[in-house]
């Protein structure tokens, strides 16, 4: 039986990963708006104009001076004159309307737009029936942004909302780095893939499908599946080396336990270096991480729970540091506890909860606090509570941190 290295602190192993992370680098490509969803932008998207470029109307109305609506109601109405657009450009004046259009232009001389149902129309006359303030109704030049003002920053995930803005600056195409070439190994003797008729004892790869389809979502990723390799050190090894060579990391799953079948880490280490054995994590303690010409290998468990920890709370939390990505931690909620989520002290702890909505109130309720290898524990559940090494866990009634899947 083989024994794991010193474990050492999640802070330290994100700490490590982000390091040898730091080493990729990425170069930039320019690719079509309509392909940049889940991109990199590569550097700061700068507004090439003003938008609006004109103080214009937020809504169907009546362009008016301000101050003749102010003792508007609908016992006392205000009775202003239409005029007609006017082609010299002289502007509106006191007891004057000019009829807009949502999106239209504020001729000279207005400062407010009345909207269309608080106004009665007579032919050549409107009265006014409620007052509107200066500003009021009308979108002003540059409110949404200003000429060389930051609209997406370096190191955003694009999402479609940032490319919608790139979209109404005018521009076709974004700045963004290539992808992130990850490399997948399955291992094990016990594993089979689906679609195949498996025997008794063995197993689909559902970890594998689990990792290649969370990187998938994550929208910067180019995943090259290898298959499922068996526990062979000779096979793992060569097949390691061909990873490294054809990606900018490589993820394995399985094989980082400590029995005899477990030849993962000395297949890294037979060509490579090993960078740190095990995490004071649960689940995932066994996550682990190597060296092969120059190259990142991220060992995860084959437990899919635990390998779902290990790429959540190291993977990603390094590549976001190790890209000073701006966008691309999880989301949070606040929730009460429901009841009490105990912790072993000296592990940092993480458990799946499910969230509810009772009088108001959100409640997290912890879900299967062990089964690193129950999958449907991530399915029935909306989120993860991290519970600090140095604690002995929650107490139920606290307010407590929910990371949102």
């Amino acid at each position: 039986m083989k024994t794991l290295y010193d474990l050492i602190e999640v802070d330290e192993a994100i700490e490590v990963f982000t390091r040898i992370l730091s080493k990729v680098n990425l170069q930039a490509e320019s690719v079509r708006i309509d392909e940049a969803l889940g991109r990199i932008a590569a550097s700061d998207v700068k507004a090439d104009f003003d938008f609006p470029d004109q103080d214009r109307s937020a809504v169907d109305g009546y362009a008016v001076v301000a101050e003749d609506t102010y003792y508007a109601t609908q016992y006392n109405p205000v009775e202003l004159r239409l005029v007609e657009e006017r082609h010299d450009n002289s502007c509106i004046g006191k007891g004057e309307a000019f009829e807009v259009f949502t999106g239209n232009p504020i001729p000279c001389g207005a400062n407010a737009v009345v909207m269309k149902e608080d106004v009665v129309r007579d032919k050549d006359r409107i009265l006014v029936l409620k007052p509107v303030p200066v500003g009021g109704n009308i979108s002003r030049k540059g409110e949404d942004y200003a000429k060389d003002s930051v609209l997406v920053p370096k190191g955003t995930v694009l999402n479609p909302f940032h490319i919608a803005i790139i979209a109404s600056n005018g521009l076709r195409t974004v700045k963004v780095y290539e992808k992130l070439r990850v490399g997948i190994i399955s291992t094990g003797n016990e594993i089979v893939s689906p679609g195949i008729a498996r025997k008794q004892g063995e197993y689909y790869d559902s970890t594998g499908t689990l990792i290649s389809q969370l990187l998938v979502q994550d929208g910067f990723y180019r995943v090259n599946y290898y298959g499922i390799l068996p526990d062979d050190e000779e096979v793992l090894s060569e097949a390691l080396e061909e990873a490294v060579l054809e990606n900018d990391i490589v993820i394995t799953l399985g094989g980082t336990g400590v029995s005899g079948s477990d030849v993962v880490i000395d297949a890294a280490e037979k060509k490579g270096e090993v960078v740190f054995r095990g995490v004071k994590m649960r689940p995932g303690r066994p996550t682990s991480s190597s060296l092969l010409n120059g190259k990142p290998i991220l060992h995860l468990s084959g437990y899919p729970v635990a390998a779902w920890t290990g790429y959540e709370v190291i993977f990603r939390r390094a590549v976001a540091k190790a890209f000073n990505l701006v966008n691309y931690n999880r989301r949070m909620a606040f929730a009460k506890l429901s009841r009490r989520l105990p912790n072993q002290v000296g592990y940092q702890t993480y458990v799946r909860v499910q969230l509810k909505t009772v009088e108001n109130e959100l409640i997290a309720e912890p879900y299967m606090l062990r089964g690193s290898g129950v999958l449907s524990s991530l399915v029935f559940s909306q989120g993860y509570v991290e519970i600090p090494s140095n604690i002995e866990g929650y107490e139920k009634g606290e307010i407590i941190k929910v990371f949102l899947f």
